[in-house]
């Protein structure tokens, strides 16, 4: 892909507990439509990163997410 490949942006980072919330906003980002990719930092941190060009439907997403948790 070399420097045309997609560029990843991390949207939400959580640790501990809240971790798992990652995990259900990936779901959500998935049956949207959105590709994204999970990253974690050592062994606490975990971030979900989506591509430049879908950033702000994430934001969007993130919005809806929080209001139903």
């Amino acid at each position: 892909m070399g420097l045309f490949g997609r560029r990843w942006v991390t949207v939400r980072t959580e640790s501990g507990s809240k971790a798992d919330d990652i995990d259900r906003l990936q779901a959500v980002f998935k049956s949207n439509g959105l590709k994204s990719k999970i990253v974690m930092e050592g062994s606490h941190l975990k971030k979900i990163q989506v591509t430049t060009k879908d950033v702000e439907r994430a934001k969007e997403l993130i919005d809806v997410f929080e209001q139903e948790i």
